[in-house]
């Protein structure tokens, strides 16, 4: 049994005072700093994830969804998964920024940060303050001349956690938004409701077939899981698109690839059993799904991560942060 799963079936004690257990997947695609001539633009663009931009100096016009918004010197743009965006220098003197993307696939947390839409932290203010704070300490650590060690990378995630207490704080005591966004493409409270139902329930379904010794991932099936909230699988897949940016299964697939990453960076689980323990019946089909997932095989994935352990230069040479 590898760890992660004794650890899911470690029993509760009644006399024990306990924390609550914590079992999500981070994803941090990169973050820059960039300094751009009056004019410069990025065309219409969305992500997967959160991109969180610090304008340092200068002026920076975005288009969200139709809507046009003025970011200042110092303040903080906040663009949700999926909303599509342009970003622009208006400063005649251009403009310095920086950009981080990000994803969690926490469904209440991010569900938290969609409902305030795209959101601007005015310079100044109390929120600005303490969420720049960590996005300094980001820009502190940008290494142009060595590469990143894992205390580095350690770091990093630690102020990624800092950021999402802080952002879900400001969501908490501010619930409405302060960019008004076209009601064709926002999500309506009971479409974000059922999206995030939907995808807690895929995940602690996923969650529970792993700890199960018949494990078989793939009998998870997404139309079931949206009925039993009383809704047609049709709708389902509809708002949990609109909300999230992607299908269920989508999600389904993101939960297992993170899952496969794990357990394939575990030297002493053979590659046989981890394709049984995600429910795949032969390693040759779990090795194709790796591959179209990531453009790699199980195996050299594995040589790769123990080959970038031991040598994080390697692995620094191929990162290249994209806004």
């Amino acid at each position: 049994m590898d760890n992660r799963s004794h650890l899911r079936e470690m029993p509760y004690h009644t006399l024990a005072h306990w924390l609550p257990i914590i079992d999500c997947n981070i994803k941090f695609y990169g973050a820059h700093s960039q300094q751009v001539p009056h004019g410069w633009g990025m065309p219409e663009e969305t992500h997967p994830g959160f991109e969180i931009i610090l304008i340092i100096q200068g002026t920076q016009e975005s288009v969200i969804h139709g809507y046009t918004y003025t970011v200042d010197e110092g303040s903080i743009l906040l663009i949700p998964p999926g909303f599509k965006h342009t970003n622009a220098c208006i400063s005649a003197e251009g403009m310095t920024y920086f950009s981080a993307h990000f994803n969690v696939d926490d469904p209440v947390f991010t569900l938290k940060l969609m409902s305030q839409r795209s959101r601007i932290y005015a310079a100044g203010t109390g929120d600005n303050m303490k969420i720049r704070a960590v996005l300094e300490s980001w820009m502190s650590m940008i290494n142009m001349a060595e590469a990143y060690s894992s205390t580095d990378k350690l770091l990093m995630q630690a102020r990624m956690f800092e950021l999402f207490a802080l952002l879900s704080q400001v969501a908490e005591n501010a619930p409405e938004s302060t960019i008004p966004v076209d009601a064709a493409h926002a999500p309506a409270p009971t479409a974000m409701h059922y999206a995030g139902a939907i995808a807690e329930a895929i995940k602690q379904a996923f969650h529970a077939q792993l700890r199960s010794r018949d494990s078989n991932v793939s009998s998870i099936k997404v139309e079931q899981v949206i009925a039993s909230f009383g809704i047609s699988p049709g709708y389902g897949l509809q708002v949990f698109r609109k909300v999230f940016g992607h299908s269920p299964r989508a999600y389904l697939s993101s939960l297992k690839l993170q899952e496969a990453k794990m357990l394939i960076e575990q030297p002493d689980l053979s590659l046989g059993e981890i394709a049984i323990k995600l429910g795949y019946t032969h390693l040759s089909h779990f090795s194709r799904q790796f591959k179209r997932w990531t453009g790699q095989s199980p195996l050299l994935y594995r040589n790769q991560h123990a080959e970038n352990s031991r040598n994080p230069v390697a692995q620094r040479s191929e990162e290249n942060p994209e806004r």
